[in-house]
């Protein structure tokens, strides 16, 4: 299977009002006018849109969308699953028309998170920033998904997404006592990474922007709008990320960030590393155990 990007994710929210403000006052996202009325639609590229936000009676992560090339890579995928005993799902024409694309099929990993294979999104162009930012997505996709996983079940979902969706070890690294896997299907240095957990949830999503000043800007932002902070300003050893850490109103943190390398295939060397950062990131140690 060839996955070629994590193109959008759902956050499920019991206050859709403040992901409103919260992503065009701080984010710097495009809010589209035409997402249903319970639910959020938002665009950070030429896509249609990169997160939805549904109303929900809960707060958390909902699903993440994995692009494949065309339908000839969605059936073979489909069928790669099935034999392989995952319970696949056809989406609806409902469930089309809301995720704006050509065919959808969902299926859980082994920790439960619901995740969605998909072709022929929907490409619109004409993003604009309320407040000028640039997203690094296109066909790197949105950002990147940071699952906590339970321990009991963690080497059961990191073979999954390697031997099943085919993705790609990156490389490893210990945060205190918590491994983390950090996976790759194209030049973004990981676009899902998988942490060991006491138990599994959504820990973070991130937002990559193309210049440095936007994450100082966004930062602004973020404190002039009393949003709380996860993290300190730092830079990441292993991607080279410098971004902040805070949180959205569904208790998810959001990584905003600038400067992360990029995987060359021919040329990259999985690697283990020891935790820690370049500098920065206070209070990063406790987000990976989920305090």
């Amino acid at each position: 299977m060839k996955v070629r990007s994590v193109g959008y994710v759902g956050i499920n929210a019991t206050n859709v009002p403040a992901w409103r403000d919260y992503a065009h006052d701080v984010l710097g996202v495009q809010l589209r006018p035409d997402a249903p009325e319970d639910s959020l639609l938002l665009k950070t590229d030429d896509y249609r849109w990169r997160i939805a936000v549904h109303q929900a009676e809960a707060d958390g992560f909902a699903y993440a969308g994995l692009e494949l090339p065309d339908k000839h890579a969605f059936d073979a995928a489909v069928e790669e699953l099935k034999q392989a005993g995952v319970d696949v799902r056809p989406g609806g024409e409902e469930e089309l028309k809301a995720r704006s694309v050509g065919g959808m099929a969902s299926f859980n990993d082994p920790a439960g998170n619901r995740l969605e294979l998909y072709f022929r999104p929907t490409i619109d162009y004409n993003f604009v920033s309320p407040h000028g930012a640039k997203f690094v997505a296109g066909a790197m996709g949105f950002g990147h998904v940071v699952f906590l996983i339970n321990a009991e079940q963690y080497e059961q979902t990191q073979d999954f997404y390697v031997q099943q969706l085919g993705f790609r070890v990156s490389e490893y690294t210990t945060l205190g006592p918590v491994e983390v896997c950090f996976l790759h299907c194209n030049r973004r240095h990981h676009s899902i990474a998988l942490a060991r957990g006491p138990f599994t949830a959504c820990q973070h999503i991130m937002l990559e922007v193309e210049e440095i000043d936007m994450v100082g800007r966004a930062l602004d932002r973020a404190q002039d709008a009393g949003v709380q902070m996860s993290t300190t300003l730092g830079r990441h050893r292993n991607d080279h990320m410098l971004s902040f850490y805070m949180q959205t109103p569904s208790g998810i943190d959001l990584e905003y960030g600038w400067g992360a390398r990029e995987v060359d295939e021919d040329t990259w060397v999985v690697s283990d590393w020891e935790g820690g950062d370049v500098w920065g990131h206070r209070g990063l140690e406790s987000l990976a155990q989920g305090d």
